[in-house]
């Protein structure tokens, strides 16, 4: 095949010349010796100081550099992309050097490119607030973010290559990657899956592409819907209690008033008893509506206490004064018991005093005729609490979990017929903890109950 004009001009003209006049010399000598101007002797002598010459030129022009190409590139074999090959000859031995280089310069401009992309990728991968899983055709792990790594206490170093269902042991999550399998259509499903404690998740697995494999693979997103679940539970279940406490007052109320509509009103006696229900229950309804407001205040923040100083002793003594004209119908004891020097704390006086009236009145209503009741106080390391005891009919321990939550009554036609609307407890216990405190229980059933939240001394508790 012919030299192109273009590919002859690449050609190093210095190296053919050196060649030429060795092979011209080694002509020259072979020339005299046939015609007999040499003897053996002189021209083995010639020829070695030539091709000593030779292996020289081609030592230090052609095997040197090639090594020293060998070891850079071996080198740059193994990572090291920085250094270059130092051959600055105008042949083919230069520009191989030079090609070599740019080809590491390319090389290394790449990777770090790809280095770049990859740490993107990672960063937005752990930055997501979902789980997201990698997988093969095969249900191999290719990558799980850090989310996943929390929530199942694995590795990505120790569950790479391995099987999803030794990773996450579930049947409905391996029956939903089967589907994606069978089908290659994104599926989402919303299942339930021990990490390790129940959590409930809508899992979205869609297609992966370009992972080397021959039908690609999957991503699997696993976004926690656990607390959004509760949240609904929790509306619904509000939603069901406020529907059932609003409706047994109207009820009483409509049904009263419909009897004064058709008769009753001609008797004095029976239409005063009826408007007295008929206000009775009005007032009821008024305190559930105002109980509702002030815990959703509470809840979100939108009632912020009104941080002063706040002496406890004459807070307490002040709300017991109340409740004593009630006791005394009931033939109840309150007592204060409270040491000396009770330290001053940082709160809401109206709230804490709304905690100590919802306490106590619990204590009178569920104390017999004959019993007494306990308000007492201790000072412990940087904080104050607060007893209040009661030797009253108690709470079963199955109760005692659930006393703080919205609309719980331990005996709920005993506590409407006491006017209570199952919102007391669970305001005591945000107002505490609205006070960097909390809240504690302790009951026998038919000895008494001892209700109690401690409050820290600390005066920087404002936010």
């Amino acid at each position: 095949m012919p030299i192109s004009l273009k590919s002859f001009r690449r050609i190093g003209w210095r190296p053919l010349i050196s060649y030429f006049f060795l092979f011209l010399g080694f002509f020259v000598l072979a020339q005299l010796y046939c015609i007999y101007k040499l003897n053996l002797w002189v021209s083995v002598a010639i020829a070695f100081f030539c091709a000593v010459a030779l292996a020289g030129i081609t030592y230090w022009r052609l095997i040197n550099p090639i090594e020293e190409i060998s070891y850079v590139a071996q080198d740059m074999a193994r990572g090291n992309l920085e250094q270059e090959i130092r051959i600055f000859a105008q042949d083919e031995i230069g520009d191989l050097a030079r090609s070599i280089n740019y080809l590491a310069r390319e090389l290394k401009k790449n990777i770090d490119e790809v280095i770049l992309e990859k740490n993107k990728i990672q960063a937005i991968l752990a930055s997501m607030c979902d789980g997201v899983i990698a997988l093969d055709n095969w249900g191999r792990v290719i990558l799980v973010n850090p989310v996943v790594e929390k929530l199942f206490g694995i590795t990505l170093e120790a569950c790479r290559g391995k099987n999803v269902s030794r990773v996450i042991r579930n049947n409905d999550f391996d029956k939903l990657l089967n589907q994606f399998l069978e089908t290659g259509q994104a599926v989402q499903k919303q299942i339930q899956i021990l990490t390790p404690e129940p959590r409930i998740f809508r899992i979205q697995v869609t297609p992966l592409q370009n992972t080397g494999t021959d039908r690609g693979g999957m991503v699997a997103l696993l976004r926690d819907f656990t607390g959004r679940k509760r949240l609904e539970d929790m509306r619904s279940e509000f939603v069901a209690n406020v529907s059932h406490e609003l409706r047994t007052p109207l009820t009483s109320i409509r049904g009263f008033a419909e009897t004064l509509l058709y008769g009753t009103l001609e008797d004095p006696a029976v239409a005063r008893q009826f408007l007295e229900i008929i206000n009775a229950e009005a007032e009821r309804l008024t305190r559930l509506i105002d109980e509702l407001l002030n815990l959703s205040k509470i809840e979100d923040h939108k009632s912020a206490p009104d941080w002063q100083p706040v002496v406890m002793e004459q807070l307490i003594k002040r709300v017991v004064a109340i409740f004593q004209p009630r006791a005394a119908e009931k033939n109840l004891t309150i007592k204060i018991n409270l040491p000396e020097n009770l330290p001053v704390i940082q709160g809401d006086p109206d709230m804490l005093s709304q905690v100590l009236i919802n306490l106590i009145d619990n204590a009178v209503s569920y104390t017999q005729a004959g019993g007494e009741i306990c308000v007492c106080a201790s000072v412990g390391e940087n904080e104050i609490k607060v007893d209040v005891r009661d030797n009253g009919i108690g709470i079963p321990p199955d109760s005692l979990s659930r006393l703080f939550e919205r609309f719980y009554r331990v005996d709920k036609a005993r506590s409407r017929e006491q006017g209570g609307t199952g919102l007391g407890l669970s305001i005591v216990k945000h107002i505490i903890e609205v006070h960097h405190g909390s809240v504690h229980v302790e009951s026998k059933v038919g000895e008494g109950s001892i209700f109690s939240f401690v409050l820290p001394q600390n005066k920087n508790l404002i936010n």
